[in-house]
């Protein structure tokens, strides 16, 4: 059977980045983690505390991504990691509408990513420091 002329470009297509786990820190396991406590300029988050963030990084075509669940929707996008230290680039935020408290959580964690985040594994909790805050982490 001929193959019509211009659809040879369907038949060849590469096949789409494969998505894999990666490990924010070498001693770190390669899971998704949930948040166990988090201050914001000394003062506890209850909201972290309780499991309102979970974080993963994974790995696609060679390049770093950062995925987020916030208590309003997912954060995402590419990210960098020098030594100890963790760079969010330009994220994406899911279309939820959010209200109140959970829109301010989100808002506070989308700040928290925009400066570099100097990170460290410990008895299987990450630390996360950006500025005077501080989230940690469990894995799952």
């Amino acid at each position: 059977m001929a193959v019509p002329t211009g659809s040879a470009s369907l038949l060849t297509s590469s096949a789409p980045p494969r998505q894999t786990c990666a490990a924010f820190q070498p001693s770190a396991p390669c899971t998704e983690y949930v948040s166990i406590a988090g201050t914001a300029d000394g003062i506890d988050l209850p909201w972290a505390a309780s499991g309102g963030l979970a974080v993963q990084l994974s790995s696609v075509g060679g390049s770093l991504y950062l995925i987020a669940k916030t208590p309003c929707s997912p954060v995402s996008g590419p990210a960098t990691i020098t030594g100890d230290t963790l760079v969010a680039g330009k994220l994406g935020i899911g279309a939820m509408g959010c209200v109140s408290d959970a829109g301010s959580q989100q808002q506070w964690f989308v700040d928290f990513l925009k400066r570099p985040i100097e990170m460290s594994f410990s008895q299987g909790t990450l630390t996360w420091k950006s500025g005077s805050d501080t989230l940690i982490f469990k894995g799952k």
